[in-house]
């Protein structure tokens, strides 16, 4: 019997809500494919029908937590943030979507989002990494700064914005107010060599090489 469209979404909502129980529960290392499908009371081949694995299932989790902390900050800003201001802004409100997921996230994005490769081997980790640079891309533009997804402008800030969530998952300050403080720095350090065009002179000693 084939399932309607509506059904499918129905249990794909129903799978991530379950796993995020668990994940809560036991921990994202001791749950398994197989307790995920049994407390949703379908067979494990039918799970896989939905997502390929563990680690996909998670990195999706994640994936539309980032989605919802981009949607929080465009109903945050106000338009007249600086380039630094808005960059905090799109960052504090991913980590506040995140929270949930904190105590695991470190493991989902070891296997969701390859710091060694432009492409992720998790489809959702590629699609949340590409959703989260576009957002920073129409920041820069917003503010006068032209980049693409592969230029050494976007290298950097996923390279500091990786560091942030590593240091975020482990946070023990109250509030992870030691999070803040770096997402602060990090953001200052960014606008400033952008501004500071340090990349552009850069690149022009690179093509006279």
């Amino acid at each position: 019997m084939r399932i309607t469209k509506e059904a499918k979404e129905q249990n794909r909502i129903k799978i991530l809500a379950v796993a995020k129980s668990l994940f809560s529960q036991k921990g994202y290392e001791h749950t398994t494919t197989r307790d995920i499908s049994m407390a949703c009371g379908m067979a494990k081949g039918t799970l896989f029908n939905y997502f390929k694995s563990k680690e996909t299932l998670a990195m999706t989790m994640v994936a539309d937590a980032m989605d919802t902390g981009r949607e929080l900050y465009e109903r945050r800003k106000s338009g007249e943030e600086t380039f630094v201001e808005d960059l905090f802004l799109l960052v504090a409100s991913e980590l506040r979507a995140l929270k949930p997921y904190r105590n695991y996230i470190g493991p989902v994005l070891e296997s969701g989002m390859s710091v060694f490769s432009k492409t992720s081997p998790c489809e959702a980790g590629n699609k949340a990494r590409n959703a989260h640079l576009n957002a920073v891309a129409d920041i820069l533009s917003a503010h006068g700064y032209e980049s693409s997804n592969s230029s050494i402008v976007i290298t950097l800030y996923w390279s500091l914005y990786l560091g942030i969530l590593a240091h975020w998952s482990n946070d023990s300050s109250e509030n992870q107010a030691e999070t803040l403080t770096l997402v602060d720095f990090s953001m200052h350090m960014f606008t400033n060599t952008v501004a500071g065009n340090i990349l552009s002179e850069h690149e022009s000693i690179c093509n006279e090489k």
